[in-house]
């Protein structure tokens, strides 16, 4: 065998050794019934981002570390030791729930929601963070909701702070009201340009597809009384744009992709459900709208960047209008920093990225 003939038998073994090696870091991961859990982070320990995990909770690929963390609004955080193979997580179910709302004689339902929305760059930290809560008034004889909400807000630019509050005070009344219509007609009439169909594949789970493929998963977990919706909003507006035929919409938001690499929209709802299967709107227990990225800075380094939404129901009951006034009066919170996290731990809200965590912590206390 000569020299040229053992080069290129090398150089072959080590392309060989290269995708073997992809492959046995290929993670998925599921749920303790063996269904597939989307969109989960996944990061080093030291809370550097690695990925998100796709519709079918798959990550391909976890950049050579060794060991993992894991981590989703809707389930308990976790470390995974990667070893170099492919392998498969199995997620617990998330403290955070709510108890058995029971069913009054009274003409409204009140729901408060907690919300919190933040910008993160591993580059400067936290660069927005504002949190608060929507009362949500359902008139029971009138079929109207009516809601108030209060927010609170820390930034590290002043521009920024006012710039994305008006921003995030839209997205965040928006989204922290609770939904009139049944999840799968909300969906159907959402998204009806793009030929929406749920397809019901038996144990609980529902397909979403519409004309170029799966944008989502319903998922009804009947033994938690849980239904868990993951979408991807990103992929469904474009192919919105392209069955409008809106060319230009769709080349600037090609353009813009195009900058966002490795752009993951991570949606997320939480309903619970009684026996039957059906949700109300009382039944919202929490949301997610989470888009990330990694884009260049002006030194050409790679940035990794968050824009998150989170939506907590935090309160629920049947009540008429003095009962409402009081539960009203009782939720109202001066909004300390030190007030929110005594809130969020009361109330058994998810925990936010170690990292992100403790940059919040540092800007709160210098603003302060």
């Amino acid at each position: 065998m000569n020299r040229k003939m053992k080069k290129i038998i090398l150089m072959a073994v080590a392309v060989l050794m290269a995708t073997m090696s992809a492959e046995a870091q290929r993670i998925r991961t599921i749920d303790k019934d063996g269904q597939p859990v989307p969109y989960v982070s996944v990061l080093t320990t030291d809370a550097r981002y690695i990925g998100v995990t796709d519709i079918n909770g798959v990550i391909e690929d976890v950049k050579g570390a060794d060991t993992i963390s894991v981590s989703h609004v809707a389930y308990k955080p976790k470390l995974y030791k990667v070893n170099g193979k492919s392998g498969t997580i199995t997620l617990e179910d998330a403290d955070f729930g709510l108890p058995e709302i029971v069913v009054k004689k009274k003409p409204l339902v009140y729901v408060q929601t907690y919300y919190r929305v933040y910008l993160y760059n591993d580059e400067d930290g936290v660069m927005y963070y504002r949190v608060g809560f929507t009362d949500n008034v359902y008139d029971r004889v009138t079929k109207k909701l009516k809601t108030s909400t209060t927010h609170t807000a820390k930034a590290k630019y002043a521009i920024l702070k006012t710039a994305f509050s008006a921003l995030a005070g839209n997205i965040v009344d928006k989204h922290s009201q609770i939904k009139m219509k049944p999840l799968e007609d909300r969906i159907k009439e959402r998204y009806k340009d793009i030929q929406v169909k749920i397809t019901d594949e038996g144990n609980g789970r529902k397909r979403i597809n519409d004309f170029k493929g799966t944008i989502g998963y319903i998922v009804d977990n009947k033994e938690a009384g849980q239904r868990r919706f993951s979408y991807d909003s990103g992929k469904a507006s474009a192919h919105r744009l392209e069955a409008q035929g809106k060319e230009k919409k769709l080349k600037k938001r090609e353009t813009k992709k195009a900058k966002e690499r490795n752009r993951e929209d991570a949606d997320f709802e939480l309903y619970r459900i009684d026996d039957d299967g059906r949700c109300t709107p009382e039944d919202f227990m929490m949301s997610q709208w989470m888009t990330s990225y990694d884009e260049d800075n002006k030194k050409g380094e790679s940035v990794h960047k968050v824009h998150c939404v989170q939506v907590f129901t935090t309160d629920r009951a049947y009540v008429d209008k003095d009962e409402l006034k009081q539960l009203k009066k009782e939720n109202k919170m001066k909004m300390t920093y030190q007030n929110i996290l005594q809130f969020e731990h009361a109330h058994k809200i998810p925990a936010l990225a170690p990292a992100i965590q403790k940059k919040l912590n540092e800007l709160w206390k210098m603003e302060e």
